[in-house]
C-alpha cells in the first residue's frame, strides 16, 4: 500500500500543512510539536483531506488523547469529531502513527527535554522605577455624551458569571469568564497562550473575584468591583498587549499577580531600571508564539517571584501552576491605582519598546480614548437607550474579528473560525469597516483577498478569491459567492470613501472574475451556475455530499452575479472601458429577464430558492430570497410587486421573534434544533431550520425597504436583548435553535461570537434605519430614514470621504419634525457633492430635499399641513406621494408549530440517509 504524505492538521497550525509526518519505516510515521498547556483539536489527513486518509478517533464524536496510550483511529471527515489533546506542561510532544494493520493507531509521548537547557537562576526580587506618563487630553464632540457618561451607559453589569471576548487586531483574542479565577480566561495568540487571568491585592490581601459585588463589561475592558476597590483587564488595540489594573478608594499598597503560562525553568529574566523582560526557551515556545514578554508598571514597584508555598498562601484561589513563573508586582508607596502592562513580541527590542511606550504615553488611558473616539465617529444615540447600547456593542464586537494574521482580514468567528473566509469577510465588511469610517482598512482587506485571486485560466476556480484562508498553506477556493461579495463591497467602499483611483486598481480582478464565470459557470440563459454546496449553505456530509443542495442555480447567487455586472459597469465608466460596459449591460438585462421568468411563479405568488437540473424550480422557502432584494445596489433584480410577495412569504413562513429560520418549518427536511441532538448530526440542521444571526441583517434591510420599520424594529429589539443579556455578552453567536422555549434563555449554538452577526446588526442602524447611503461616485450622499415610531429624538454622526462626517440631529412630536444637518466640509471643498434626503411627511406624502453638502441645513416638517420649510434658498424641496405597500400591512411573526412530527426528530439520521440515496455528485475540495 502506497502511503501518501500525511499531515497533522489542527488548531496548533491553523489546520494547514505546516506539520507533515515523517516516515520512520514503511508503516510508521512521526511528527514532533512544541505545545503550550492548552486544549488542541486536530486530525491526521493527506493533502486533499480524502476520506481514505483522514483519520480521527470516532466517526462523529471528539475523542480525548491520553499520553502514552495507544488510540485506535478510524477514517472519517466532517466536523465535531476531532482528536483532543490537553498537555499538562509546555514542551515537545511526539505523535506516532502506526499503519501496520487495517486498524491504524496513534500514540502521543512527551519529548525528552535536554537537562542542560534548564535555566539556573535566582528567584526574581527586584525593584522597578516608574516612567512618568504623558497627560492625555480628552476631546468630546458636541453631539456626543461625555466619555464617562457614555461608558457608564454602555456598561453590561451582572452579579453572576458571564463570558466575554476581546480581540487585539493583530493575531490574538482574549476569551474569559467573570467571577472566577480558575480558567478565568486566556489571551490566545496565533499559537498557544502566555497570559491567562490575574489577581489584584489590597495590602497583600487578595480581591476574591468569586465574591465580587459585580462584574462590568466596559467598552475598554472587564472590571470586577469589590467593597472598596476594583480591578480591570483591557486588551490593547493593534498590538499584542494587555493592561491589568487595580484601583482603591483610598491610598493603599496595591499588588497585581498575572497568570503566566511560562515554565519557570525555561525562562531567562532580563531587567532594566523600569521593566522586566521574560525570554522563553525555544523548547517550550511554539512556532508563531511570542518569545519575549515585557512587564512594566505605572508606578515604582517591587517585583517578587513567589515560591510554590507563597503562591498557596498568597493566591490560593488562583490555583496557579507551581511549574510556571509567578511574579507579584507591589507598589513601593501607597497609591490609589496601579497599572501593569504586559507586552508580547518575537524580538526582545520590540518587547522593550512596547513596554516603554505603554508607560510613557499612558497606554490604558490612550486605549480608552481610542474606544471613545471610535464610538463617536459613527454615532447614534436615540431616546431608546437599550437599542443604542446594542448597536454600540455590535460595533465594538465587530472589531474583535479584525486581524492581520494573514494580511488585513476579518475572522469569521470564535473560537472555531479564527480564519478569514472570503464570503464571511465581505458580508461583514460593510458593518465592520465601512459604516465605522475605516476606509483604508476596508481597502486593505479588499486588496489582500484580490491578491490571492486564482489567475490560472485552466482552473475551474479562475477568477475566484479564496473561500477560506486558515494558514499560509491552507487556502481553498470552493465558493461561488465570495468573489461577487468582494466586488460588491469594492464599489461600496468607493462610494463611501470617494476613492475613484481604486477603480483602476481593482478593475483587473473584476474582469478576471467575469471571465472565469463566462469560461466555466455561465449558462445559456445568462445565469450563473455552481455546485450544490458552493453557496453560503455549504455544509457537506463527510466533506463530499451536500446537506442542503441548491445547485446549479441559487437565487442569491443570481442576485450577486447581477450586482457584479452592475458594479463592473460602474467601474468601466471610471476607467473608460465602454466596450465592456455595453457587453455587461446586455448580460445584466438577460440575467434579470431570465431570473424573473424562471424563478418567479405568478400563479403561486412565490420565488424559487433555486433551479435544479433542467431548470426545474424548487420552491422551498428559505431566507435567501430576501437577498435578491438587499444585494443589488443600483437596479432591482425583480419588480416592487414581486419583492412584496417575497417579503410577505419570508415573514409568514420563516420569521420567528428571535430570528429567521433557514428553512420553513412545514418543509419535509426541517430540523427544529441545531446541536446536541441524538437523532442527527448537527450539520443536518445547520442550514435546514437553524437560525443564523446574520440573516436578520438582510431581513431588516428588506423590511425597511418597504417601510415596515416598526415591525423590523421589534426583531432588532429582540436581538438587542441577546447582545446585552445572553451568551457571550456584548456580541452575538453564530446560530440559534429554530424552536425556542424561553425568549429570555435562548439556546445558542455554533461559535459564541460571529463576525457577520454583529456587523449586520451595526449596518442596519446606519444604512437601513437612518437610511444613510453615500454615493460619492455620483457626487451624492443619500439619506432616506426609515425611523421607528419609538424614536422621537436622536443625534448621529455619519462618516464619509477622508475623515469627514455629517452630523444629524432629529426631533419629533405629534405636530412637527425637525432635521438639522451639518458637514465637516469646508464651504469651498467638494461643493459639487449633493445631499439628497427622502423624508416622510405623513402616511400620504414624503419630501425630497436636495441641497449642497457644504451648507448647514435645517428642515422643519409640519405633519398635519404637510408643509416643509428649510433655512436656506439653496435647498430644493419636492413633495411626492407615498408608495402603496398594502400587501405588507399587518405583518406578524411566525411561531413554532410543535404539533408537527418532523422527520428529523422521528427517524434516526433521516436527512443523511435521504441525501446518500439521492446520488449527488461528490463535491470535494
Amino acid at each position: 500500500m502506497q502511503i501518501p504524505t500525511l499531515y497533522l492538521k489542527g488548531t496548533f497550525n491553523g489546520w494547514g500543512l505546516d506539520t507533515p509526518l515523517t516516515a520512520i519505516n514503511d508503516h510508521t510515521l512521526q511528527a514532533t510539536l512544541c505545545l503550550s498547556t492548552d486544549q488542541y483539536r486536530f486530525k491526521i489527513s493527506d493533502l486533499d483531506g480524502t476520506k481514505q486518509w483522514t483519520l480521527s478517533g470516532h466517526p462523529t464524536k471528539a475523542v480525548e488523547c491520553a499520553l502514552e496510550n495507544g488510540l485506535p483511529l478510524v477514517n472519517t471527515q466532517g466536523i465535531g469529531n476531532d482528536l483532543l489533546f490537553t498537555p499538562q506542561a509546555a514542551g515537545h510532544y511526539t505523535v506516532t502513527i502506526d499503519l501496520a494493520s487495517d486498524a491504524p493507531a496513534m500514540t502521543i509521548e512527551q519529548g525528552e527535554q535536554q537537562s542542560e537547557a534548564l535555566t539556573q537562576r535566582l528567584p526574581v526580587d527586584i525593584a522597578l522605577e516608574a516612567i512618568k506618563a504623558e497627560q492625555q487630553e480628552w476631546r468630546k464632540p458636541s453631539f456626543a455624551l461625555e466619555a464617562n457618561d457614555l461608558f457608564a451607559q454602555l456598561a453590561i453589569t451582572e452579579t453572576t458569571p458571564f463570558t466575554f471576548v476581546f480581540g487585539d487586531n493583530v493575531d490574538g483574542y482574549y476569551h474569559g469568564t467573570t467571577h472566577t479565577f480558575v480558567n478565568s480566561g486566556k489571551y490566545r495568540h496565533h499559537q498557544g497562550w502566555l497570559f491567562g487571568g490575574f489577581a489584584s491585592f489590597i495590602n497583600r490581601v487578595i480581591n476574591d473575584k468569586t465574591q465580587a459585588k459585580q462584574a462590568s463589561l466596559m467598552p475598554y475592558g472587564l472590571e470586577h468591583h469589590y467593597p472598596s476597590s476594583q480591578d480591570c483587564l483591557s486588551l490593547m488595540q493593534e498590538k499584542r498587549q494587555v493592561a491589568i489594573s487595580v484601583k482603591s478608594d483610598t491610598k493603599q499598597t496595591l499588588s497585581l499577580l498575572p497568570e503566566l503560562n511560562i515554565p519557570s525553568h525555561y525562562v531567562q529574566v532580563h531587567q532594566s531600571p523600569n521593566h522586566v523582560i521574560l525570554e522563553i526557551d525555544d523548547q517550550v515556545c511554539p512556532e508563531g508564539c511570542p518569545k519575549f514578554v515585557s512587564l512594566m508598571a505605572s508606578h515604582a514597584v517591587q517585583v517578587e517571584e513567589l515560591s510554590p508555598e507563597q503562591v498557596r498562601s498568597t493566591a490560593e484561589p488562583m490555583q496557579l501552576s507551581s511549574n510556571n513563573i509567578n511574579l507579584l508586582f507591589s507598589t513601593k508607596e501607597k497609591q490609589t491605582e496601579l497599572v501593569l502592562y504586559i507586552s508580547f513580541a518575537h524580538q526582545r527590542q520590540e518587547a522593550e519598546s512596547m513596554a516603554e511606550d505603554a508607560a510613557e504615553k499612558g497606554a490604558l488611558v490612550r486605549h480608552q480614548q481610542a474606544i471613545y473616539q471610535f464610538l463617536c465617529n459613527n454615532y447614534l444615540w436615540t431616546n431608546d437607550v437599550e437599542y443604542n447600547r446594542a448597536v454600540m456593542w455590535a460595533r465594538l464586537a465587530s472589531r474583535t474579528f479584525v486581524s492581520h494574521e494573514f494580511g488585513t482580514g476579518i475572522w469569521a468567528g470564535l473560537p472555531w473560525f479564527k480564519d478569514c473566509w472570503g464570503r464571511d469577510t465581505f458580508i461583514a465588511l460593510s458593518g465592520t469597516s465601512l459604516v465605522n469610517g475605516f476606509f483604508e482598512e476596508a481597502k486593505a482587506i479588499i486588496e489582500n483577498f484580490a491578491a490571492m485571486q486564482m489567475t490560472d485560466e485552466s482552473s475551474v476556480n479562475f477568477g475566484r478569491i479564496p473561500n477560506r484562508v486558515t494558514s499560509k498553506t491552507n487556502i481553498i477556493y470552493n465558493t461561488t459567492d465570495g468573489t461577487p461579495w468582494m466586488i460588491r463591497e469594492a464599489l461600496e467602499y468607493i462610494n463611501y470613501s470617494g476613492d475613484e483611483a481604486f477603480a483602476k486598481a481593482i478593475y483587473p480582478a473584476l474582469k478576471r472574475f467575469i471571465s472565469g464565470v463566462e469560461k466555466h459557470y455561465l449558462a445559456q440563459d445568462g445565469l450563473m451556475s455552481h455546485r450544490h454546496p458552493d453557496t453560503w449553505m455549504d455544509a457537506k456530509i463527510d466533506g463530499a455530499i451536500p446537506w442542503s443542495p441548491r445547485g446549479p442555480k441559487a437565487n442569491d447567487i443570481q442576485a450577486l452575479w447581477f450586482d457584479s455586472l452592475h458594479c463592473a459597469m460602474a467601474l468601466a465608466d471610471l476607467v473608460g472601458d465602454d466596450e465592456s460596459k455595453q457587453q455587461w449591460q446586455t448580460r445584466a438585462s438577460q440575467v434579470k429577464q431570465s431570473f424573473i421568468s424562471q424563478f418567479w411563479s405568478s400563479e403561486q405568488g412565490c420565488l424559487a430558492d433555486h433551479l435544479t437540473d433542467g431548470d426545474k424550480p424548487d420552491y422551498s422557502v428559505r431566507p435567501n430570497q430576501l437577498m435578491t432584494i438587499s444585494i443589488p445596489q443600483q437596479e432591482s433584480l425583480t419588480t416592487p410587486d414581486i419583492e412584496q410577495h417575497i417579503v410577505k412569504n419570508a415573514v409568514d413562513k420563516l420569521l420567528f421573534p428571535w430570528g429567521i429560520c433557514s428553512l420553513q418549518q412545514q418543509h419535509i427536511d426541517f430540523h427544529p434544533y441545531h446541536d446536541n441532538q441524538s437523532q442527527y448530526h448537527k450539520d443536518a440542521a445547520y442550514h435546514n431550520g437553524t437560525i443564523w444571526g446574520w440573516n436578520a441583517g438582510f431581513t431588516v434591510t428588506a423590511l425597511t425597504r418597504f417601510k415596515q420599520q416598526d415591525f423590523s424594529y421589534q426583531l432588532s429589539k429582540n436581538l438587542a436583548k441577546q447582545i446585552l443579556n445572553q451568551g457571550c455578552r456584548g456580541t452575538m453567536s453564530e446560530n440559534l435553535d429554530a424552536y425556542q422555549h424561553d425568549n429570555n434563555k435562548l439556546v445558542e449554538s455554533g461559535t459564541f461570537a460571529q463576525a457577520w452577526s454583529v456587523s449586520e446588526y451595526a449596518r442596519n442602524a446606519q444604512q437601513d434605519y437612518l437610511g444613510y447611503r453615500p454615493q460619492l461616485l455620483d457626487n451624492r450622499i443619500n439619506i432616506a430614514p426609515k425611523l421607528p415610531q419609538q424614536w422621537t429624538q436622536f443625534n448621529a454622526s455619519l462618516p464619509y470621504g477622508d475623515n469627514k462626517r455629517i452630523v444629524l440631529d432629529y426631533s419629533s412630536d405629534n405636530e412637527v419634525t425637525r432635521y438639522v444637518l451639518s458637514s465637516s466640509e469646508e464651504s469651498e471643498a467638494m461643493s459639487d457633492i449633493e445631499l439628497v434626503l427622502s423624508l416622510d411627511i405623513n402616511n400620504r406624502h414624503y419630501a425630497e430635499v436636495r441641497a449642497p453638502l457644504a451648507i448647514d441645513l435645517e428642515i422643519i416638517i409640519n405633519q398635519d399641513s404637510g408643509e416643509v420649510t428649510t433655512n436656506t434658498s439653496k435647498a430644493a424641496v419636492t413633495i411626492h406621494n407615498q408608495p402603496n405597500y398594502e400587501r405588507l400591512e399587518g405583518l406578524e411573526f411566525a411561531q413554532p408549530d410543535i404539533s408537527i412530527a418532523h422527520n428529523s426528530m422521528v427517524n434516526q439520521d433521516y436527512l443523511r440517509n435521504k441525501r446518500e440515496n439521492q446520488e449527488f455528485a461528490v463535491a470535494k475540495d
